[in-house]
């Protein structure tokens, strides 16, 4: 996945002379584990963890048609943490993930207050896989990077909103709130998880033109 994460890179470095802008964020998640084991029965005892989020791309033109001021298409790569907490009297666990992914979005500027401040929503789409996980029960931990509920191919949907603010002709900065859900469609085991998450970020984005 690494390598394909790398190959996308290099793949999308042509559609640059269509980029109009460069970001990146950064921000935290907050996500909650929807587990079920093979008998169809959740834990209860799971808590929402907190991980970082970190995403590096570019907004590019959709075309003639489109007004590359109220609708961009953009693409990046995405790191994202999901994390999650439990126990009980006797025992206690915790999960730490971390995944590798690209994402496409269409980003929509529905309310332009000025020219230097603007609301965004933004609907996409992103794609991941495991690059190291482990899971820590009574400080014992276990390496569950090849473990099928979290290992193979994750497709994550998102919503986000977001604030921008135009400092100079070169700079703008950004903060908004992200809802997604990350389902693993590789996953052929009884046990099934998914994750809710919530995050919360802080971009930079530098326009090109």
């Amino acid at each position: 996945m690494i390598k394909k994460c790398l190959l996308f890179l290099l793949v999308s470095t042509g559609g640059f002379v269509q980029a109009q802008e460069l970001f990146f964020y950064t921000g935290k998640n907050y996500t909650t584990y929807n587990y079920k084991n093979s008998f169809g029965v959740t834990n209860s005892n799971l808590r929402s963890g907190e991980g970082s989020f970190y995403q590096l791309g570019m907004d590019i033109k959709l075309g003639k048609t489109a007004d590359p001021k109220k609708l961009t298409y953009a693409v990046s790569l995405v790191y994202n943490q999901f994390n999650a907490i439990g126990g009980t009297s006797t025992d206690n666990y915790s999960w730490k993930t971390n995944y590798l992914g690209v994402q496409n979005a269409l980003n929509f500027t529905f309310i332009e207050v000025s020219k230097s401040f603007k609301v965004k929503t933004k609907l996409g789409f992103a794609a991941s896989t495991i690059i190291s996980g482990e899971q820590n029960i009574n400080n014992v931990i276990h390496d569950i990077s090849n473990h099928e509920e979290f290992s193979g191919l994750v497709l994550q949907p998102n919503i986000s909103l977001d604030f921008q603010y135009t400092i100079t002709q070169n700079i703008k900065i950004s903060g908004g709130y992200e809802l997604s859900k990350v389902f693993n469609i590789s996953n052929s085991s009884a046990e099934k998880l998914s994750f809710t998450n919530n995050q919360i970020h802080f971009g930079l984005h530098f326009p090109l033109n």
